[in-house]
């Protein structure tokens, strides 16, 4: 008889053994992880069609070409960008003329809208023009590798400058050209809002 159990209990403990490593448990895991990749940075040139000695002894009413472009140079990357133009002036002797004469004129082409321009520095004798590439509304997007069109084409020595009037202004006037890009996104998308960010 305590054969027979001996038995039974080894045939029990044998049973529960294998039933127990049959038991299996359907289980699995999973991991979410978020890739980010922070965008490439602004990255703009200026790119300009003029010929040195072009502005050479030049009369009243020369027009000379002076084209200035932005240039986007990231590849990735779209931007808003911005043109400011520094302009010399002149000393009016028109008495009806409470502030100087800007030396130069120039016509803006189509996709630049003038968001301000200041009041004339005495003391510098320029005053600055800022441009943006867009309209009064809404920027426009310059696309990663893409080339605005050229804020304008020439520009052209007042053709009413006097000898006298000439004197007034500085011995070697320049034109000045500074481009200004920043990113598209989070930073708003009419020209006024946009250039604030500077």
């Amino acid at each position: 008889m305590k054969k027979k159990k001996l038995i039974a209990v080894a045939i029990i403990l044998a049973l529960a053994l294998l039933i127990g490593g049959m038991i299996a448990y359907f289980t699995d895991t999973d991991t979410a992880t978020n890739v980010f990749t922070i965008g490439d940075e602004v990255d703009i040139s200026l790119d300009e069609d003029w010929t040195d000695g072009d502005g050479d002894d030049l009369h009243p009413g020369a027009t000379v070409t002076k084209a200035p472009s932005i240039v986007n140079e990231s590849t990735t990357t779209p931007a808003y960008v911005f043109a400011e133009i520094v302009v010399p002036c002149y000393d009016s002797s028109d008495p009806a003329d409470t502030v100087d004469t800007p030396l130069f004129t120039f016509t803006p082409n189509a996709g630049w809208y003038l968001l301000e321009a200041s009041a004339v520095d005495t003391t510098n004798k320029t005053i600055t023009y800022v441009y943006a590439y867009g309209s009064s509304t809404a920027m426009t997007s310059l696309a990663a590798s893409a080339t605005t069109n050229p804020v304008f084409n020439s520009v052209t020595l007042d053709p009413d400058l006097t000898a006298d009037q000439a004197a007034t202004a500085s011995a070697t006037p320049n034109i000045i050209v500074n481009a200004y890009g920043i990113q598209t996104d989070n930073v708003g998308t009419t020209p006024a809002a946009v250039w604030a960010n500077f």
